[in-house]
């Protein structure tokens, strides 16, 4: 007896520590047939006809995973037979602790075999004979023993609170004393064999909806469609973040790192209006200039032309010509904007160094634009692009007379105006280094 006990307890304990409550784990196990004994009674038992009419089936069961569970049975058996000599009926009960394997989940069958299920079982447990017959030896008309079974339970699922079953299970009796018709005295041996067949429906205790262990898919699809919703919200927190928290989030920002607190339009553009005439410069296409609304911030006066005069030169020859090449690319401005970005000053610091400390050296800055606005704004922002950047190496000790400047406005773009990088690239101010 403890040999089957213990094993028994040990796969409780294992099972209860694998528990998942994502779906339905009880049920009501039901099921209604006839029994049949395999092996002989005695000679004067079951020798006769056999009629073997009834057996019924109660029982409990959990699933603690999609895999395996553990039901607790009743089991109820009638063996009779008949003959010109003797009438046997022999009541059968029993009670049996079981494993339970759900085989469709197990090889992965739950895509294709919808409403199909199968299961298999195996335990142990008690059993107990009572005896209606004319004659018993030594006036014995009960017996205990303790009986194994294992079995399979085809199923087919009506709804999400109940299956139909057909259960198939073999019962193999050990230290049962007597003939299963209880008539004769019996050696051990290898035990008495009876089988069961049932059948019956599986009723699903727990929340209406929600799909039993039995049903329940291998690959739980509520889950990830929470995960796919959980990972899409995440993904617009982040596309909602605000860096500079000045109200505009970072993907409409364009400029993202203005001080906590400044005041900005939609685009997150620190608001300023540079030459007060009332049109930030954000929207200004002349931000240095005094305009009007009506030319978009720029003076009414300004016409197709904006350049001024540019110096020949000579070319800058030696090793002062590798010095000024570092720091003479061109430097790039955002749309409508005439402000130097903080990563080309650093640039025109050291540009600035050196031609305050060349006496002959002078400099050409041309001014640029996209495509994008009309003409007559883009030559003047060229021009003011360019203007930006003298005014700002005066700041930084160059001599005015030492730099010159025109505007081109789109007539001459680095690269095609039909990509932002393209554009991106257009929006600049080129320099040329020449000596007297």
């Amino acid at each position: 007896m403890k040999k089957i006990i213990l094993p028994v307890a040990l796969f409780v304990s294992i099972l209860t520590n694998a528990q998942d409550s994502t779906y339905n784990q009880k049920s009501i196990d039901f099921g209604v047939g006839v029994a049949n004994i395999l092996t002989p009674g005695s000679s004067v038992g079951f020798n006769g006809k056999r009629l073997d009419p009834l057996s019924l089936n109660l029982g409990y069961r959990k699933m603690f995973n999609r895999e395996i569970g553990i039901s607790a049975n009743l089991g109820y058996n009638n063996f009779s037979s008949e003959n010109s000599i003797l009438k046997v009926n022999t009541n059968f009960f029993s009670f049996t602790l079981n494993a339970v394997l759900n085989v469709r989940s197990i090889l992965n069958f739950n895509e294709f075999l919808n409403n199909y299920g199968l299961l298999a079982h195996f335990g142990a447990g008690a059993v107990a004979n009572l005896v209606s017959s004319d004659l018993t030896i030594a006036g014995l008309k009960r017996d205990l023993a303790i009986v194994g079974t294992a079995g399979i339970t085809p199923q087919y699922r009506i709804n999400d609170k109940l299956a139909l079953n057909l259960d198939l299970t073999l019962n193999v009796v050990k230290y049962h004393q007597l003939a299963l018709d209880m008539q004769t005295y019996q050696a051990e041996g290898l035990g008495k064999l009876f089988g069961t067949a049932t059948i019956g429906f599986n009723y699903y205790l727990g929340a209406n909806g929600k799909t039993h262990a039995d049903w329940a898919p291998r690959f739980d699809r509520t889950a990830a469609e929470i995960d796919a919703l959980k990972n899409r919200v995440k993904q617009v927190e982040n596309k909602l973040t605000d860096s500079d928290k000045d109200g505009v989030a970072d993907y409409l920002d364009l400029e993202p790192n203005t001080p906590e607190g400044s005041v900005v339009n939609t685009h997150g553009q620190k608001v300023s209006d540079t030459d007060g005439d009332g049109i930030e410069d954000s929207q200004d296409y002349c931000p240095t200039v005094k305009g009007t609304s009506e030319f978009k911030g720029c003076p009414t006066a300004v016409g197709s032309s904006s350049s001024t005069s540019i110096s020949e030169g000579k070319e800058v020859e030696g090793q002062i010509k590798y010095d000024i090449a570092k720091y003479t690319t061109d430097i790039n401005f955002q749309t409508k904007s005439t402000n130097i970005k903080n990563s080309s000053k650093k640039q025109l610091d050291e540009l600035a160094k050196i031609l305050s400390s060349n006496p002959n050296l002078f400099i050409n800055l041309t001014g640029h634009c996209d495509n994008i606005g009309e003409d007559i704004l883009n030559n003047q922002l060229s021009l003011d692009r360019a203007n930006s950047v003298k005014d700002y190496l005066i700041g930084k000790g160059v001599s005015s007379s030492k730099v010159n400047t025109k505007g081109l406005g789109t007539t001459k773009p680095k690269q095609s105006n039909d990509t932002e990088k393209g554009r991106s690239a257009n929006r600049r101010v080129e320099f040329e280094v020449k000596t007297k």
